[in-house]
């Protein structure tokens, strides 16, 4: 079952396996020249932060939801070669890609995240459109732990904007 937070609850069935990164070089200066940072297993933790949007009933309910929310060691694989970033989880709603330069890194969830919506408690009704995700980070100097900022964005049918904010920090394996 998906949710609108972005996170795939529910039990992993198989953790994404690492893969191996390699440098490649050209034996001939002709030839272009691949670099890739090792790739690898990451655990991420992720902090529910906010849900910002209109004063309306389904706000309301999705923080008090959704407030004091963390899911701890959700494994991920974290791809990057040559300025370009992959992060994917089974636990995650959505995969992300995107750039890195340097330390830090902006990525985009591969496809949109789910709509939906209830009724609220009061009986009034607002649900959410299909949204998109987002997320940028940093790595440390180490490379041995990261953190990042999760926006999921969506529209509600009355037009009004809706966003999640959820932390990470995460570890390499």
């Amino acid at each position: 079952m998906r949710n609108p937070t972005g996170i795939l609850i529910g039990v992993l069935i198989g953790a994404a396996a690492a893969c191996g990164g390699q440098s490649l070089s050209a034996p001939s200066s002709t030839l272009p020249t691949t670099t890739q940072t090792p790739s690898g297993q990451w655990m991420v933790i992720q902090r529910f932060v906010d849900v910002s949007g209109p004063d309306n009933c389904w706000v309301r309910e999705q923080r008090d939801r959704l407030s004091g929310a963390v899911f701890s060691d959700l494994p991920m694989s974290v791809t990057r070669a040559n300025g370009s970033i992959t992060l994917e989880g089974e636990f995650f709603q959505v995969n992300y890609s995107g750039t890195i330069s340097g330390s830090d890194f902006v990525a985009t969830g591969v496809e949109p995240l789910d709509g939906g919506g209830r009724p609220c408690k009061d009986g009034t009704s607002f649900s959410q459109k299909p949204g998109v995700s987002n997320l940028t980070g940093h790595f440390a100097a180490d490379d041995q732990s990261m953190t990042a900022t999760e926006l999921n964005s969506y529209q509600l049918t009355t037009g009004e904007p809706v966003t999640y904010t959820w932390a990470w920090t995460a570890r390499r394996n």
